[in-house]
């Protein structure tokens, strides 16, 4: 097995000094190094697999270089994606995660939290598996703490979540832009926080522009959930010529009844999704245009917050950091048949 490589080994191949690869890995480089050689170095702790010691920089900042991560299961699972991406950020910045999985009880929040304060971990980050609010122990606004996917209803903990009116309102304005008036709305369980919302910001949209919203709830967010009530709306007596769906799921559902119905997407039907990361309305033919969740970026943002919290070690006030949800155009949106 070779050998380690050492940030004087990073130091030799960037072209720089050691105190230099100090700065920079640790954070403090703005005003003292260059863009440029800032740049070499990170380049060169990639080339080398340069990982910094930990029990050094913990035996001289007092910190044992750890975050801890609680998280559950969601409809869709664990927050995978969401998890991965935060993980990358924290081994950007020199940190590695401990992870807990405990169901969103206060019982089990506490066991948890108490089991990675016996880690003595730098900070907490809480990752929801899906949109929700989360209502933090008085145990996690002590520490250095940063909430993802969801957020504090008393604003007492920071937290990184998705814009996701903002979402509903942009995916009926591509219809609307494409000249559709009958546009309708396909959503799950309007019970769940972030169907909720989304829907919220169609209907919004719909109204701003004097159309009266044509509604359909499913009970789920099943695939099958979604060909049945797309089979309701595609037969009704005046059937939309435009679809938001708030969930791919519903999406793909959609797209197999009007395929049933012998309607082509999207010159009978145009479908706009808003995304949940399983990458299935990209898969499809035509590809859904759809409104997609900016992960990454929230999962990374998050990690900054909280790790540059702790390194300067002074507690911030409490943010709520909102991201836009980009568009991503497929081949499913066209103008309605006849103009």
């Amino acid at each position: 097995m070779g050998r380690r490589a050492t940030a004087q080994d990073v130091a030799d191949l960037a072209g720089v000094s050691r105190s230099a690869v100090s700065l920079v890995l640790n954070g403090r480089a703005k005003g003292a190094t260059s863009a440029v050689k800032q740049e070499a170095v990170l380049d060169a702790a990639r080339r080398l697999e340069y990982t910094p010691n930990a029990v050094a920089q913990s035996l001289r900042t007092s910190r044992t270089q750890i975050l801890g991560v609680l998280t559950w299961r969601g409809v869709g699972g664990l927050p995978l994606h969401l998890l991965a991406a935060a993980l990358q950020t924290s081994l950007d910045h020199g940190y590695k995660l401990i992870k807990m999985y405990a169901e969103p009880t206060e019982l089990d929040q506490r066991r948890a939290l108490a089991t990675l304060g016996n880690q003595q971990v730098d900070g907490m980050l809480v990752v929801a598996p899906d949109l929700c609010e989360y209502e933090p122990v008085e145990t996690l606004s002590a520490s250095p703490a940063v909430l993802l996917n969801c957020q504090d209803p008393g604003q007492r903990v920071t937290g990184v979540v998705p814009d996701e009116e903002g979402a509903g309102r942009r995916a009926v304005e591509v219809l609307l832009g494409r000249g559709h008036h009958d546009i309708a709305l396909l959503s799950g369980p309007l019970d769940h926080f972030q169907t909720g919302l989304r829907a919220g910001g169609a209907v919004q949209a719909l109204r701003t522009a004097g159309i009266r919203p044509q509604q359909l709830e499913a009970g789920d967010v099943r695939i099958d959930e979604g060909q049945t009530a797309g089979t309701a709306l595609l037969t009704a007596g005046r059937p939309p010529t435009a679809l938001v769906c708030t969930n791919e799921r519903l999406a793909v559902g959609v797209m197999l009844a009007a395929a049933r119905l012998g309607l082509s997407v999207p010159e009978d039907l145009s479908l706009v999704s808003l995304d949940d990361r399983e990458q299935l309305s990209a898969q499809l033919t035509p590809e859904v245009t759809r409104v997609e969740r900016p992960d990454d970026l929230m999962a990374a943002h998050a990690v900054d917050v909280l790790t540059s919290w702790i390194e300067s070690g002074d507690a911030p006030g409490a943010h709520a950091y909102s991201f836009v949800c980009p568009l991503v155009e497929g081949a499913s949106v066209a103008g309605p048949r006849g103009g």
